[in-house]
């Protein structure tokens, strides 16, 4: 119950927060060009973990993506905040020991949605990093899907950082939000998906105004 109760006050915080910012969102072509790119009309967004309140504001109430969380306690409140947004939640993470924690389920749950033109988001460098280093399994779900990657990006004029291995941002009260998507690509290897999110990042960077 109390669980709960502190999913709800959290959300309350975010939702007022939100109700502050303003959000410009850059290149929104890109995205009807990724669905383009797929029979299915499906794609992935590819994001650093750092920036995932900023892109997921950036996407609220727009269309049912997907999000992945975890089956932790951590990812319940993921997934509670996830479905006020709007977005589709699928739960599962990594085996840890012996123990099967949904990982396997819930990416074949994401691919299957994914083949039915269902779009979807993955923090690339998630969950515990390296910090800004793709892993492989946004460059896997492409190849099985036929789903285009998309770069986004999304900086805040002022934030709250997080002293963790992601450096993890939360914008502040009234700051501006600005998104920006990169052209979309059928990866081959992680490190393309990489050099993708740091060209849009630096993009962005020497064009905020």
């Amino acid at each position: 119950m109390l669980h709960l109760i502190l999913q709800h006050i959290l959300w309350f915080m975010i939702r007022t927060l939100m109700s502050t910012w303003r959000v410009e969102v850059r290149r929104a072509d890109l995205r009807e060009k990724a669905k383009t790119m797929n029979p299915a009309g499906s794609f992935v967004f590819a994001l650093w973990h750092e920036h995932v309140v900023s892109v997921m504001t950036g996407h609220a109430w727009t269309e049912p993506y997907l999000a992945l969380a975890s089956r932790s306690k951590d990812g319940d409140y993921a997934a509670f905040i996830s479905k006020k947004m709007g977005f589709t939640s699928v739960r599962g993470s990594s085996r840890k020991g012996k123990k099967d924690k949904g990982g396997k389920e819930a990416l074949l749950e994401y691919v299957h949605k994914l083949k039915l033109g269902v779009s979807g988001g993955l923090t690339v460098d998630g969950p515990k990093g390296p910090r800004q280093e793709c892993k492989p399994g946004i460059v896997l779900m492409s190849k099985e899907t036929g789903a285009p990657v998309l770069p986004v990006v999304a900086l805040a004029s002022s934030f709250w950082q997080f002293n963790s291995w992601d450096k993890f941002k939360i914008p502040k009260p009234f700051a501006k939000i600005v998104m920006l998507y990169g052209e979309p690509l059928l990866p081959q290897t992680p490190e393309e998906v990489t050099e993708a999110l740091k060209s849009v990042e630096r993009e962005l960077r020497a064009n905020l105004s």
